[in-house]
């Protein structure tokens, strides 16, 4: 088995005097969204309407929930006719109902299962704790939360950090035929471009860049026939690959704030001076020590 990456423990002295308590541990950081699968797995993002995922809105703008959901037990992705329901639910609002439309706007490739939420003028800013549910017809169910970054959660704010431009084109669904290896992918700005400004907020999600921006991939899974997430235990390699770049390893290690970590996948890439313009797909492939793929092609796009 390949590891990626090797966690060591740090181990601070403390003087001690015989009355003194022990200290307490520091808390374990753990794979993120669990340690095992739920009996449906669900991914989501948050876009525009032009297919630009973003994190932050305005107060009174509307914020396209967009998600695929696979049986755990048939490992086949869910159609219209699976579900009874399927919604995100936000607090102190009504449910989002997601309805089965690879046409509408903001869906494209597997997230086609869409909704729209209004926000209201007066919706309290901040993060937005939503979860996004499901329930099939034979009473398997599934729930999606975010990563806890903050800075890459659903906030409601009166000065948003919108997309500097329109989203990749829809593209196709990809045909699957063992979707047993299921993946969550999304990316965020990274804090150190190359040749490009800062983003007034760093690691942020979005799908559009510009070159010399730093594009951070983040992944998490599970192997669905085991319910187990996938982790340097289970996973021999793990990869990207854009057109025209070297092919890179995704490595595991811990994220999120000090007390609030947790483990997924990610890897950096610096967006070259002269790449070509336009929509491009990075290409994500996980294999198992077991002989299992799991890929997501996830397109973004570049602009001047």
């Amino acid at each position: 088995m390949r590891k990626f990456l090797t966690l060591g423990v740090a181990l601070v002295a403390f003087a001690t005097v015989a009355a003194s308590a022990p200290a307490a541990d520091p808390p374990i950081a753990a794979p993120f969204p669990a340690a095992t699968s739920s009996t449906v797995f669900i991914a989501a993002q948050t876009v525009t309407s032009t297919g630009a995922i973003q994190n932050q809105f305005a107060p009174g703008t509307s914020v396209i929930f967009r998600a695929f959901a696979v049986d755990s037990k048939a490992k086949k992705a869910l159609a219209a006719k699976d579900v009874k329901y399927f919604y995100a639910a936000i607090p102190n609002q009504p449910p989002v109902k997601l309805a089965y439309n690879p046409k509408a706007p903001g869906a494209s490739g597997r997230m086609v299962w869409v909704g729209t939420w209004n926000v209201p003028a007066t919706y309290p800013q901040g993060l937005v704790d939503f979860k996004v549910l499901v329930k099939t017809q034979n009473k398997r169910i599934g729930a999606f939360v975010q990563m806890p970054v903050s800075t890459s959660q659903l906030t409601i704010t009166a000065t948003p950090q919108v997309s500097p431009g329109n989203g990749p084109a829809p593209v196709a669904a990809p045909t699957v035929s063992d979707t047993s290896i299921s993946l969550y992918m999304d990316t965020v700005n990274g804090t150190q471009p190359v040749g490009a400004p800062k983003r007034a907020v760093g690691c942020s999600q979005t799908n559009v860049y510009k070159r010399g921006e730093q594009v951070v991939v983040r992944v998490w899974g599970f192997d669905l026939s085991s319910g187990t997430t996938l982790s340097t235990d289970n996973i021999d390699t793990a990869t990207y690959t854009i057109p025209g770049q070297a092919t890179a390893p995704v490595t595991y290690g811990a994220h999120g704030a000090v007390g609030n970590k947790v483990f997924f996948w990610s890897a950096p890439w610096i967006v070259p001076p002269t790449f070509p313009l336009g929509d491009v797909t990075i290409h994500v492939v996980f294999k198992t020590d077991g002989g299992k793929t799991g890929i997501f092609d996830y397109p973004i796009t570049i602009i001047p």
